[in-house]
């Protein structure tokens, strides 16, 4: 393992105050507070979407200012990486592939009918 130093807790840091500019978005995926952790330049957290449960892993590149992003599911599904993108870019990178889908509101209602009953 890996020794961490201030870097990686100072970008770990940083792209959670990425992350907070859009914190309803963020919630949306299911976040286990527990599970969050500095990592080599980066940061990791499990998440519980509607399209992915698993690890989420954010890393900067320095050499090219840029995040990559890793999907790592805890069921057989393939891992899948997104590489070099920008800050802004995060949030809708991540929740396009753990909770958005083209029928969002529709199964928002379906998931939350079997909870709430009128």
């Amino acid at each position: 393992m890996e020794q961490l130093e201030e870097f990686d807790y100072g970008i770990a840091e940083y792209i959670w105050k990425i992350l907070k500019t859009q914190q309803p978005i963020v919630w949306s995926w299911g976040v286990d507070p527990d599970s969050v952790k500095t990592i080599k330049n980066g940061t990791q957290f499990h998440i519980q979407g509607f399209l992915m449960t698993g690890t989420v892993k954010i890393t900067y590149d320095e050499g090219m200012d840029l995040f990559d992003i890793e999907f790592l599911p805890d069921d057989d599904k393939p891992r899948k990486a997104i590489l070099g993108l920008y800050l802004d870019q995060i949030v809708s990178v991540i929740d396009k592939h753990v909770e958005y889908c083209d029928n969002y509101e529709e199964r928002i209602s379906d998931e939350y009918r079997l909870i709430v009953v009128p």
